[in-house]
């Protein structure tokens, strides 16, 4: 007898073929596809950020793709209200409903009770006047967007200065967004010291959620996180599991060959036409600072990297760069030829000393103004996508295989590291787990073991400040790194020397 059709995640760093095994599990199980990839929600974008292509999406639908513009605020909890709706639509049919993607806080949302915004609308207290929408409402423990700045009220900002923070008066989301993080972090002391604690002072963007959770809802971020916590299966880090018939496939690859995968997949974006998908973005949304380049879609990997670009050349110039490219099989010319042209303007070929009609030909051995730095930003997109890989993978680590007391699914580790050996090595396991789980039978593919958290047992809720090197530092984890680091016991000596030095001086 069949078991309840299960919800099917894969995890894993971009690049590590988890688009792939989603439409093979698809056309293998049935079911569809649930994107949880945070930028990926937003409509153009296409090639910068790695969608599964319109031929991939039409071997099996997929949902929350093209789903906002940059114009609308779109965060975890816009991403769960849409998500969840159409995975329990789906398991109600006996579908299979497929979740893929990079954002694992998007994932986790959907697997657990962990933010503290409604799934809908509806029955949310009001104890304050209304507010700016735009305000993210998730849970603190949630590494959100940016929240809209709208335009300053400088008598509230006044008033805030003034320090009259006793009365617990609304603040509008304008007055918060011009205020300093300490005045609001004391601010936020006030009124939910327990959060407060918990929070560093210089986030920010953490301290405007619970303040605003609190005008919101008139309850304090702790106390509803205790709630979470209390529930039947709660832990440290919110309520319960959601799903209990879920299972995680978590695609591991070798990192240096992830990275030389990551910097080829680079490379093909600039075929594929991701110069000229970048310009129509730039000029659609007529961004031309780069301070703007800090919310929503504008810091999505793939295109923030090319402002240095975007904002010295126009798309005449980007013209002659995809000339150059095609000419030479959209290959970038070596360091040592960029360092031989630098600071140098090409010279333009006329059309009758050219074998074509174009009025600009640039031959090999020259290069069109900018490619340099057209170069270096690529060079940026590859590198902080690297990082992005191991980010994504110490965030599993740490928040589903190291969660002590966390309800945490089985997970199966994939190796994509072959892509010669993928059915062996990625696609066969898959289907078997999942068929030995629906026909509950025991599966020779054993999951991962849970493993322990170096900081287990400590107090994740406390703060620290080290008047030696005068920061401060959530966690006794993250205290006892500090204390124990080479730069602390540097500055600590430093500073035992300079007193040692006065010492004498202060003695006359």
């Amino acid at each position: 007898m069949l078991r309840k059709v299960p919800l099917i995640v894969i995890l894993g760093s971009t690049g590590t073929g988890k688009t792939k095994l989603s439409l093979e599990l698809v056309e293998r199980f049935g079911g569809e596809i649930i994107s949880a990839d945070s930028m990926q929600v937003y409509a153009n974008l296409d090639i910068a950020t790695a969608k599964a292509t319109k031929e991939e999406q039409s071997r099996a639908k997929h949902h929350l793709l093209d789903v906002a513009t940059p114009a609308e605020p779109f965060t975890v909890v816009h991403f769960r209200n849409k998500a969840l709706p159409i995975i329990e639509n789906l398991l109600a049919q006996s579908k299979c409903p497929i979740v893929v993607g990079g954002t694992n806080y998007y994932i986790e949302s959907l697997l657990w009770d962990i933010l503290v915004s409604p799934t809908s609308d509806e029955n949310v207290p009001s104890q304050s006047p209304p507010r700016n929408e735009t305000a993210a409402t998730a849970a603190i423990n949630s590494p959100l967007k940016d929240i809209e700045s709208p335009t300053t009220d400088a008598v509230g900002v006044a008033a805030m200065e003034s320090g009259n923070l006793e009365n617990r008066s609304f603040i509008a989301s304008a007055d918060m967004q011009t205020m300093s993080s300490e005045l609001l972090h004391n601010h936020l002391r006030t009124i939910d010291p327990e959060t407060a604690n918990r929070i560093h002072p210089n986030n920010k963007r953490k301290i405007m959620r619970a303040i605003d959770y609190y005008q919101e809802t008139g309850q304090t971020l702790s106390s509803k996180l205790k709630e979470q916590r209390q529930q039947p299966g709660g832990n440290r880090l919110g309520g319960p599991l959601r799903y209990p018939h879920t299972i995680l496939f978590w695609l591991r690859c070798n990192q240096d060959i992830l990275n030389t995968r990551l910097d080829k997949r680079v490379d093909a974006m600039l075929e594929q036409g991701l110069l000229r998908e970048i310009r129509a973005f730039h000029n659609e949304h007529n961004v031309d600072k780069s301070a703007e380049y800090t919310k929503g879609v504008l810091q999505t990997i793939g295109f923030k990297e090319f402002v240095p670009y975007l904002e010295r050349f126009n798309a005449a110039n980007d013209e002659k760069i995809e000339e150059y490219l095609r000419q030479n099989a959209y290959k970038m010319p070596s360091e040592e030829h960029f360092k031989e042209y630098a600071g140098t303007i090409c010279c333009e070929v006329t059309a009758s000393e050219s074998t074509t009609t174009n009025d600009t030909i640039y031959p090999k051995d020259h290069l069109p103004p900018g490619l340099d730095v057209l170069n270096s930003c690529l060079n940026e997109l590859k590198l902080v996508t690297r990082r992005y890989s191991k980010k994504q993978q110490k965030w599993i680590n740490n928040r589903f295989l190291a969660s002590r007391d966390r309800q945490v699914p089985d997970i199966y580790e994939l190796d994509t590291s072959d892509v010669s050996r993928w059915h062996e090595c990625v696609y066969s396991p898959a289907v078997t787990v999942i068929d030995c789980y629906r026909s509950s039978q025991v599966c020779e593919i054993q999951p991962m073991p849970k493993r322990t958290h170096p900081g287990a047992g400590l107090n994740e809720e406390t703060t620290n400040f080290c008047d030696i090197c005068q920061r401060h530092f959530i966690g006794e984890y993250q205290w006892h790194l500090h204390l124990k680091s080479n730069r602390h016991k540097k500055r600590k000596e430093t500073l035992r020397k300079r007193q040692a030095e006065q010492t004498p001086k202060d003695d006359k």
